[in-house]
């Protein structure tokens, strides 16, 4: 705060120069006295930058020293600041005395302190008190000793009276006296004195004819009624002020009942800045309290306070320390809400549940299975609330110290046509989830009497069970490595005393170290063998596509196939005794008992001659080049079969020519062609049994007619 004081020591003097008017006061005393007040101007800049409020409440001090010390006269005054910070007041306005006279009696310098009643305000530099102030010493002329003249007048004899013919005493009035003071007191008007020397007038209190005492009206509604007209809050019609700078010192009210026992106290501490409202009622002398504290809107409890400490909102029952109701609000719903607006932060509104052993003045630690906070859910029956029936609990996991504070999660509910509370699910310490069981073994244990399934159900959208693996940890997971298990689905049965280790396991591994960018992996599903405890994977899905049934493992303990189907056993195909087919792509039998019925097809027409073609076929034995085409797979045993380019020249049909440019035959079409090369061989053959028939029987004839020359 700034201030302005250019031109006080002027303003000062002018003020004490000039007639200042008193209420009731006589024309030749208002000339003679010096009034007590000085004009002060000052200038009012808030420490926090913003705009001053219209009215400030601002403490003015008079001090003996420019820095510390005691002050020997203040006051407080709401203070009018004009738009750029300005105001002006007049100093010992507030009291009908003005200034007192004995703070200038010394002749020593004295500074003025000024304080804005605002946080964030301290005094400012104080500013020294010119000389013209000092005029007010000039004052004790107009007295002797202090006291006026008058109080050196001897006193009249007193008047006579006459009685009335009522039998009343008439109405008498004193003599007029050179020193004397007017009395213009009205009837029902407390008087209050307008000058130093008994003047009386009419104060700003009047009494009613109830007896009621009113301020600023004439027509008080209760014992004590104050008027104000203030349109900016700064004057409410009653004021309590505690000087006193200790602790315990308190600015306010007591209430006392019929009896005169003080039952109530509430006020405004000086140093605390606590504003404390206490029922102190008791039943009886020294007996226990049993005040309560209610807030009312419209003859309606809004807010009760019990003796017994209870806080009810919207209830004047309140059965808990917090209870809050609609029993008598207008609401459907009885609703709690926070809302908290966290800047940047992210933290959002909080229900903050503790708990400890002990007492409050001496807490003990809490023990295992002690619960720290409850959420409760409680309903109304036939004829009153229930406990608990449904709710969520935070217990301990553990004896706590202050180093080792373990929890777990509870939730219960209450089974249909049952009272009793049953915990169904539960997170405990390590983070594992259990439904149906207080003690999960896994990440999530489902435990239930009956069925236990478990369904994901979506509607245009995906459905599904993720399981992921990483190495490292959370804070800093790295790669998979090829032969890490990512995930198994584990298929178990109870044995005669216990769990089994898996009687099936459905499970996927990685194929390869693990990239951004090259993420292989495999499935196996595996099954326990009779008489055994421990499943073996029998069937891999390889990175490739590939299927191994009971190949050999890799180095990782995985199942290998170098073809699309791979399988180390015998197969069998078919339903019932000799059928079972199988196909090609496009359908067509390659082996085993396939459809072949006539109704079955159509546009049908016999193989042409293929004896030719078939037997420029050359089988041939081989060996393949595994070194050159490792990717293919092939075996290194001695093989046998035909080169496609050869059957190519004879057949072209039986070749085809893969996207990698290798020619391939397809050698389920030789023992059709085969068929029909014995056909033509068959048909040959018989025509040349008929030749050799025709010449035996011609030889016959011819020996016969010869005579067996």
């Amino acid at each position: 705060m700034r201030l302005s004081v250019a031109g006080f020591a002027i303003a000062a003097s002018l003020l004490l120069l000039r007639p200042w008017p008193v209420l009731a006061q006589s024309a030749s005393s208002s000339e003679a006295s010096v009034p007590r007040v000085m004009q002060f101007n000052g200038t009012f800049r808030p420490a926090n930058g913003q705009p001053p409020a219209p009215v400030e409440i601002v403490t003015f001090a008079m001090y003996a020293d420019e820095t510390g010390g005691t002050a020997l006269w203040q006051e407080t005054q709401n203070v009018t600041i004009a738009g750029g910070g300005e105001y002006t007041i007049v100093l010992g306005s507030t009291s009908p005395e003005g200034l007192p006279l004995d703070v200038f009696a010394s002749g020593q310098a004295h500074w003025l302190g000024v304080h804005v009643e605002r946080a964030g305000e301290s005094e400012q530099p104080r500013i020294r008190i010119m000389s013209v102030p000092y005029a007010l010493r000039s004052a004790d002329a107009d007295t002797l000793g202090g006291k006026p003249a008058s109080a050196y007048v001897l006193a009249e004899p007193a008047t006579s009276t006459s009685t009335a013919a009522s039998g009343k005493p008439a109405s008498t009035k004193s003599a007029t006296t050179p020193g004397a003071t007017t009395q213009s007191a009205t009837t029902g008007w407390i008087p209050v004195a307008t000058d130093n020397i008994g003047g009386l007038g009419n104060s700003v209190m009047f009494q009613s004819a109830s007896n009621f005492i009113g301020v600023g009206t004439q027509a008080p509604n209760d014992a004590v009624h104050a008027v104000v007209n203030d349109g900016n809050g700064n004057f409410t019609g009653y004021a309590v002020q505690n000087l006193n700078p200790g602790a315990l010192a308190y600015s306010g009210m007591l209430f006392y009942d019929h009896t005169g026992a003080l039952t109530q106290f509430q006020g405004y501490n000086n140093v605390t800045h606590e504003y404390r409202i206490n029922n102190i009622a008791r039943v009886s002398p020294g007996g226990a309290f049993n005040g309560s504290i209610n807030f009312m809107i419209g003859g309606t409890s809004r807010f009760l306070v019990t003796s017994g400490g209870n806080v009810g909102i919207g209830t004047t029952g309140p059965g808990a320390l917090l209870d809050v109701s609609n029993a008598l609000i207008s609401s459907a719903f009885a609703n709690v809400a926070t809302t908290s607006y966290t800047g940047t932060n992210a933290t959002g509104s909080r229900f903050v549940g503790r708990h400890a052993r002990g007492t409050g003045g001496a807490p003990t630690a809490l023990l295992n299975g002690d619960n720290l906070v409850g959420f409760i859910g409680q309903g109304y029956g036939a004829t009153g609330f229930s406990s608990g029936r449904a709710g969520m609990f935070v217990q301990a996991a553990e004896n706590w110290t202050d180093l080792a504070q373990g929890t777990n999660l509870t939730f219960t509910t209450t089974p249909t046509g049952t009272t009793t509370q049953l915990e169904q699910m539960r997170i405990d310490q390590a983070g594992n989830v259990g439904i149906g069981t207080s003690v999960p073994r896994n990440a999530l244990e489902v435990v239930r009497t009956g069925a236990a399934n478990i369904t994901s159900t979506s509607f245009g959208g995906e459905t599904g069970l993720g399981l992921q693996f990483a190495r490292g940890t959370a804070a800093a997971p790295s790669a998979v490595q090829a032969g890490d298990t990512l995930g198994f689905v584990f298929l178990n049965g109870y044995g005669a005393t216990q769990f089994g280790n898996g009687g099936a396991v459905v499970g996927a591994v990685a194929a390869e170290n693990w990239t951004d960018t090259a993420q292989g992996g495999a499935i196996g599903l595996g099954t326990t063998a009779l008489g055994s405890t421990s499943p073996t994977i029998h069937l891999a899905v390889l990175p490739t596509g590939n299927v191994g049934l009971d190949t050999p493992q890799d180095v990782h303990g995985f199942l290998t196939a170098t073809d699309k189907l791979q399988v180390f056993g015998d197969v069998r195909v078919g339903t019932t005794g000799t059928n079972g087919c199988v196909k090609n792509f496009a359908g067509t039998g390659l082996i085993g008992t396939c459809s072949s019925d006539r109704r079955l097809k159509k546009n049908i027409t016999p193989f042409g001659s293929v004896l030719e073609q078939v037997i420029a076929l050359q089988p041939v034995h081989f060996n393949w080049r595994v070194d050159e085409f490792p990717d293919r797979h092939f075996g290194d045993s001695r093989a046998y079969g035909l080169i496609a380019q050869d059957v190519e020249e004879a057949l072209p049909e039986l070749v085809v020519t893969g996207d990698d440019g290798y020619k391939q035959v397809d050698y389920s079409k030789l023992p059709l062609l085969t068929i029909q090369a014995v056909k033509e061989l068959k048909s040959e053959n018989d025509a040349l049994k008929q030749r050799v028939a025709d010449l035996e029987k011609m030889m016959k004839e011819l020996l016969a007619t010869s005579g067996g020359r």
